[in-house]
């Protein structure tokens, strides 16, 4: 079955978005960052990372990196 039809690879996708985006949001508000800020120290439009935040918008790697960055964090990816 190819990759994009497979509903295990799917749920997976959505479920590593959305604990991403759960973590980074804790960092944010716990630093006392608005998304505003972010957008200031990424150059990322604040209406994309509010849709990154809510779900509803797919980060490339890049732009993860660079809101991991803004709040003083790095990215590691571990294959298991």
């Amino acid at each position: 079955m190819a990759a994009k039809k497979d509903e295990k690879l799917k749920s997976l996708q959505s479920k590593l978005r959305t604990e991403t985006m759960n973590q980074f949001v804790t960092i944010r508000k716990e630093l006392g960052k608005t998304q505003n800020d972010i957008s200031e120290a990424t150059g990322i439009l604040r209406p994309n990372i509010s849709r990154m935040e809510s779900g509803n918008y797919n980060p490339t790697l890049d732009m993860i990196a660079r809101m991991a960055y803004s709040v003083g964090k790095k990215i590691v990816i571990t294959y298991e």
